[in-house]
């Protein structure tokens, strides 16, 4: 009997242990998704404005970015140290689980907007405390999204959705910070998801098109080559800028695949142009870090037959530094190949400006802030001065963009830019009316001049 009592003991302690598994986080030891949707459920119906309950959905931000880097060991001890802070911050009878990946959950039982307010900021001062991670402080910032009960709706699944929505919104605003849903954030969207649909459509039927802004050499006044800038010729609402889909492109990883077209469309106009002119493409940051680039690069090259050194590609400072590691291998990659790399909205990202020694960029382009006012503004004049320094140092050209007076034109003349790009010289146009432009062979300057 003895045995028989000892094996059923055994069988109860297995069935119990499974049972906890199964609703805890193996990792933190936290309540687990499953765990957290059970106990939402059963509170968030009888939530009452005397007992309310207030939702807070919490991300690590760029929690990708310290797995790559240093590893998932890394990640998962960063991922337990957040777990504990976050259990040393709530009061007794609140909720904390680990719903997967970087994501947390906390249901809490405060009746106060403001006190909800003050318990978000202690979590956001708490997890900017350095982490040890073996021996390295490591510094991170996290982004909350706030739900309540019944303030905001009485059911659980809402609730969630609405808590989602905040911290959509909390990262869009910048990240470490927290926001509270409203009912906007909803029809926001809504607005993000249809047009997600609309961009698949346009890549299907053909709805994108480029437009090409010429870019002009100051030593002579020649046409030195275009930027292609894409547009969406959408069928009711006509043409689309780019700042109004692209974000939604690169969240959904759409930007993959239309980033690959204007690269396969620009060097395919490009290659039909008189050999001293280059082509200019953008790309995002998807598109850099995306495994496929420099496969997609070789291959519009091969299929165009343009000669590479007539290939510019631009990135930003804040797409090469986030990554530097990864960022200079590649670059060095596409320089091997005769490529051309410019270094686009200089002085808008960084503070400091020791990455240009790590790699040898051919163009510099001077954000369009800078230009804006150098005609009275000795502060901008002396940002232009210096990047003219800088170029020259570095053996790089100088691009300046948004060029929309004579003035401005004349001042960066004088001080010695090697470009010029902006409204001035030319709007974005049509590849047709690029290439009048190019057959035309009269310098931009006179074209923009009587235009």
């Amino acid at each position: 009997m003895l045995g028989i009592s000892q094996d059923v003991t055994e069988e109860r302690s297995v069935e119990a242990r499974l049972a906890y598994m199964a609703m805890h986080d193996a990792l933190t030891g936290l309540p687990n998704r499953a765990f957290f949707a059970d106990h939402i459920q059963r509170e968030a119906p009888i939530a009452t404005a005397q007992n309310p309950l207030a939702l807070l959905y919490l991300d690590v931000d760029h929690f990708k970015h310290i797995n790559d880097s240093k590893g998932h060991a890394a990640g998962d001890a960063l991922l337990c140290q957040v777990a504990a802070r976050l259990m040393q911050l709530v009061a007794d009878g609140d909720l904390v689980a680990r719903l997967g990946g970087d994501e947390f959950a906390l249901l809490l039982r405060l009746q106060r907007r403001e006190s909800i307010e003050r318990f978000a900021e202690r979590l956001l001062r708490s997890l900017s405390t350095p982490f040890d991670l073996d021996g390295v402080n490591e510094h991170v910032t996290c982004s909350i999204g706030i739900a309540l009960a019944p303030e905001h709706t009485e059911d659980d699944d809402v609730l969630m959705r609405n808590a989602d929505l905040a911290l959509y919104a909390a990262k869009e605003s910048g990240r470490s910070t927290y926001r509270f849903y409203v009912p906007e954030m909803r029809l926001e969207a809504e607005r993000r998801h249809m047009l997600t649909a609309e961009l698949h459509e346009a890549l299907l039927k053909g709805q994108f098109e480029l437009h090409y802004q010429p870019i002009v050499q100051l030593d002579d006044d020649g046409l030195a080559g275009f930027e292609a800038l894409i547009r969406w010729r959408h069928p009711v609402r006509g043409l689309v800028p780019p700042m109004e889909f692209i974000p939604i492109a690169e969240e959904t990883g759409l930007i993959i695949q239309i980033g690959e077209w204007v690269l396969r469309e620009a060097c395919r106009a490009a290659a039909a142009w008189p050999n001293h002119l280059k082509i200019a493409v953008n790309l995002s940051v998807c598109q850099f870090r995306h495994n496929s680039l420099l496969a997609t690069v070789v291959s519009a090259l091969d299929e165009t037959g343009l000669f590479p050194e007539r290939l510019e590609i631009e990135i930003t400072e804040s797409v090469f530094l986030a990554d530097v590691e990864q960022s200079l291998p590649l670059l060095r990659a596409l320089k091997e190949l005769r490529i051309r790399i410019a270094i686009d909205d200089f002085g808008t990202g960084y503070s400091s400006l020791s990455y240009l020694r790590a790699f040898a960029f051919d163009k510099i382009k001077l954000d369009r802030s800078f230009v804006s006012g150098i005609e009275t503004d000795p502060g901008n004049l002396a940002i232009v001065r210096a990047v003219v320094g800088i170029g020259s140092g570095f053996n790089a050209t100088t691009l300046a963009e948004g060029i929309e007076t004579e003035e401005q034109l004349q001042k960066l003349r004088a001080e010695g830019f090697s470009e010029v790009q902006g409204f001035l010289l030319g709007r974005p146009m049509l590849q047709a009316e690029a290439q009048a432009l190019i057959e035309g062979g009269a310098s931009p300057l006179l074209v923009g001049a009587r235009g």
